[in-house]
């Protein structure tokens, strides 16, 4: 699985290749490659919960033991940087209150 941080940017690139349209799916692909790199190296699963608790759907994203609870900070600011210049649903799907 490449990804489970932005499956709805995924969903548009499959999309795209499904529609035979494989350079704007490669293209699209090389934008998102970035983010996805960030988070298999630095983050793992807690890069998603990460990005749905700035994006307010999730309130506490805390990990479990035996993994380290949070994100470094400076980890999780370059994430979130690299993740809103994608503007992936998360960041704009916040709940009504």
């Amino acid at each position: 699985m490449p990804s489970g941080l932005i499956p709805d940017l995924l969903r548009e690139i499959f999309d795209l290749y499904q529609a035979g349209r494989r350079a704007e799916a490669v293209a699209r692909y090389e934008q998102v490659l970035p983010l996805i790199v960030y988070e298999n190296k630095l983050c793992g699963f807690r890069a998603t919960k990460a990005l749905l608790k700035e994006g307010g759907i999730i309130r506490c994203e805390a990990a479990r033991p035996p993994t380290p609870p949070y994100l470094p900070p400076e980890i999780r600011a370059g994430l979130i940087d690299r993740a809103r210049r994608l503007n992936p649903l998360a960041l704009r799907r916040a709940p009504a209150s």
